[in-house]
C-alpha cells in the first residue's frame, strides 16, 4: 500500500487589523505622517482557543520619522519590528531594522519605498519533545537556526487613499543552515502583500474605511481579506472582516488619552475548525507621541484619526 501526501500551511504572520499594524507588513507604510514623530504598537494575536498548542504570535514595533527642518521635498523613518510566532513545538521568532523615504509626487499625492533587514530564527521548542522520541536524538543540538532576512516594499498614498505593496521571505528559500535541518527540506516561498484602501467622509462625524489585503505565495491561490472600518468622530472604530471562506471578523477600535488607540479583534471560524475551535483573539495598543501636538492639530489634542491615515 502506498500514500502520498503533499501540504500547504501558511509561512508568514497573518493579522486581522492590517490597517492598523500597516508597519508590519509593509516597512514603506511608516512614516506617512510627516509630524508623526515616534510610534510604538504592540499585538497580541492567539488563533483557534481552545485547541491544544495552537497557533499563538506577537510583535512589538517603533519607528521614528526624521522631519526636515527647511524643504519637505523628502522626509525619512527609521525603526524596528520584533515577533514571534508559536505553533505547536514550532516556534519563529524575527528581528528586524528599517529605513523608508517618502518623496511627494504630485501637490496630493506621496510614495514611499522602505526596506526591513535582519535575522529570522526558525527552530523546535525543545520542551515539547519527548526524549524517548526518535527524532529527537536525529535533531538533537538543531533546534535553532539564524539566517538573515529582507523584507522591500513600496506604498503610493493620499489623505483619502493608499495601496501597499511589500514582499517577504524573498532571501531564503529553504528551512537549512549548513548542517541543520529541522523537519523535512520544506520550501520557503516568497510571499506577497498587496493592500488598498480608501477614506470615504461622510456626515455627522462618521467616516468610512473599506480596505482588501491579499495575501499570496505567488504560485498559490491568494488568501483575500475583504474590510470595512466606520470610525464616528474619529475616536471609536467599528468594522467587519471576511477572509476567503475561513473567517468572519468583527473589530472595535477607541482612542482615549491624546494619543493612544487600542484595537481588538474577534475572529470567527467558518471552515471545518468551527467545530472543535471556532474562535480567534487579537489586540493591539499603538501610542503616537507627536502625533497630534503638532501642525495641523495643534488645539486638538482629543481629536483621534483612524490608523491609516494619520495625516
Amino acid at each position: 500500500m502506498f500514500w502520498c501526501l503533499e501540504a500547504f500551511s501558511q509561512q508568514t504572520g497573518q493579522y486581522t487589523q492590517f490597517t492598523f499594524n500597516k508597519y508590519g507588513y509593509n516597512p514603506a507604510a511608516a512614516g506617512i505622517n510627516i509630524n508623526a514623530g515616534l510610534e510604538a504598537i504592540v499585538g497580541i494575536r492567539k488563533q483557534w482557543v481552545g485547541f491544544e498548542y495552537s497557533p499563538a504570535s506577537n510583535f512589538v514595533s517603533a519607528n521614528y520619522t526624521i522631519k526636515p527642518e527647511r524643504s519637505y521635498k523628502r522626509w525619512h523613518n527609521v525603526g524596528i519590528y520584533m515577533s514571534q510566532e508559536k505553533a505547536g513545538i514550532f516556534q519563529n521568532e524575527n528581528f528586524y531594522g528599517s529605513y523608508t523615504i517618502h518623496l511627494p509626487i504630485t501637490n496630493k499625492y506621496f510614495m514611499s519605498f522602505g526596506i526591513m533587514a535582519g535575522i529570522r530564527k526558525l527552530g523546535i521548542r525543545k520542551n515539547f519533545i519527548n526524549p524517548d522520541d526518535p527524532i529527537y536524538a536525529k535533531t538533537y543540538g538543531s533546534y535553532f537556526y539564524a539566517y538573515p532576512d529582507f523584507i522591500p516594499g513600496i506604498r503610493l498614498y493620499s489623505k483619502k487613499v493608499f495601496l501597499d505593496v511589500s514582499v517577504q521571505q524573498v532571501f531564503k528559500t529553504r528551512q537549512v543552515q549548513g548542517d541543520k535541518q529541522i523537519g523535512s527540506k520544506s520550501l520557503l516561498a516568497p510571499q506577497l502583500y498587496v493592500s488598498f484602501g480608501k477614506k470615504i467622509i461622510l456626515e455627522n462625524g462618521l467616516t468610512v474605511v473599506p480596505a482588501v489585503n491579499v495575501h499570496s505565495s505567488i504560485t498559490a491561490i491568494p488568501s483575500m481579506e475583504l474590510n470595512v472600518m466606520a470610525y464616528y468622530r474619529k475616536r471609536v472604530g467599528l468594522g467587519a472582516t471576511i477572509r476567503n471562506k475561513d473567517f468572519i471578523s468583527g473589530i472595535f477600535q477607541i482612542r482615549f488619552w491624546k494619543n493612544v488607540t487600542a484595537g481588538f479583534a474577534y475572529d470567527y471560524s467558518i471552515n471545518r475548525m468551527n467545530s472543535t475551535a471556532p474562535n480567534s483573539l487579537e489586540f493591539m495598543i499603538g501610542v503616537t507621541p507627536m502625533m497630534v501636538t503638532m501642525g495641523a492639530d495643534r488645539g486638538k489634542h482629543n481629536v483621534a484619526k483612524c490608523p491609516n491615515f494619520d495625516f
